[in-house]
């Protein structure tokens, strides 16, 4: 379960580091990175919640059912909110949304680094020079 905790951390600063990125260089689609991190950090986190305690396949499948609504929402504001703008500000807002929800995926990504991840070390334990 720390595992489910660093990569929420590790996802938590990629979303800052986008969105301080996109605020320099794309301030038009702040929000829509913002709104991307926000989702898949919320999403990540009622995962950690549902799978903490006892499992419940109902439960899981409404946490599961919830998450793509929400996607499916944010994804309907983009394209309401950018339709009638001109040239590619829809594919760009999409392209920021994408960058935002996927950063649960990149904390994945990054935790699972040789340089990030520890090995774990078995002690291996040898009882057949043992006299008990």
């Amino acid at each position: 379960m720390k595992e489910m905790y660093t990569i929420s951390i590790i996802g938590l600063i990629y979303s800052v580091i986008l969105a301080l990125v996109t605020l320099i260089f794309f301030p038009d689609y702040l929000s829509w990175a913002v709104l991307g991190s926000a989702t898949a950090l919320f999403n990540h986190s009622l995962m950690i919640r549902i799978t903490k305690g006892k499992f419940n396949a109902q439960n899981y499948m409404a946490q599961l059912l919830l998450r793509y609504v929400f996607y499916l929402i944010i994804i309907v504001i983009v394209w309401l909110d950018t339709k009638d703008l001109p040239g590619n500000t829809m594919i760009y807002s999409y392209i920021f949304l994408i960058l935002g929800i996927s950063s649960v995926k990149i904390g994945v990504f990054v935790y699972h680094l040789p340089w990030i991840k520890k090995a774990e070390v078995k002690e291996v334990e040898d009882d057949a020079g043992s006299d008990h």
